[in-house]
């Protein structure tokens, strides 16, 4: 893990967050995103989750972060204060150093998540497009685990649908890196392709709130 001091380089106006409570009345991750910065402080856009507003109070602890450069920049912050007008905003702690981690070796979760892919198959001279029941087996900013029966080799570049499990993300291509036969399955390892910012902060999105949800489960 990496430490950034040149905060200002990475922390600009509109740059879009990820907050995270880890404690109190509204733990929980929620995108947000900077609005201005004032000295040592920063104003941030209040979260909000299935159009309600969630009112963080001042003192409220946060582990913030966000994703460039194939890496994921992270610090911690204190709410200071919040306003509802002229918009719901709150003013947090600006850091004095970030903390980077190269993004194919954080926060990988298992997840068990049922998913559909579709394939390329050759049919002679003819290519046709097939779907297949899978499982991704663990997610992170950077690919994810997929067991399935498809024929897929290693290069292969796929679609995989997430049937309304992720929050805003209907698909994403993927290519195979590792393959692993496992009986009359395989397992691979797949890497994130054509893939946008904002489709990559959706699935980080996802990722984290996975590891929220199973650090509750282990207590």
């Amino acid at each position: 893990m990496g430490k950034i001091t040149e905060v200002d380089k990475f922390l600009t106006i509109n740059q879009k967050l990820l907050l995270e409570v880890k404690v109190g009345d509204y733990t929980g991750i929620y995108d947000s995103r900077i609005d201005d910065i004032v000295g040592k402080s920063m104003h941030v856009s209040m979260p909000s989750e299935k159009g309600t507003t969630i009112p963080l109070k001042p003192n409220t602890k946060l582990h913030i972060s966000f994703v460039m450069d194939r890496g994921r920049l992270s610090f911690k912050s204190v709410v200071e204060d919040r306003f509802m007008d002229p918009l719901p905003m709150l003013k947090v702690t600006k850091p004095e150093v970030l903390f980077r981690e190269e993004l194919r070796s954080f926060f990988r979760v298992d997840t068990r998540l049922p998913v559909k892919i579709m394939v390329d198959i050759n049919e002679g001279d003819i290519v046709r497009q097939k779907m297949f029941d899978a499982k991704i087996l663990d997610m992170s900013g950077g690919g994810c685990r997929v067991f399935t029966e498809a024929p897929i080799s290693r290069g292969d570049i796929f679609e995989i649908f997430f049937l309304g499990n992720m929050e805003k993300l209907d698909s994403v291509k993927v290519e195979a890196k590792r393959i692993r036969k496992v009986e009359e399955h395989i397992e691979i390892g797949t890497e994130f392709c054509s893939i946008s910012q904002h489709e990559r902060d959706k699935v980080i999105k996802y990722v984290f709130k996975r590891q929220v949800e199973m650090r509750k489960l282990l207590g």
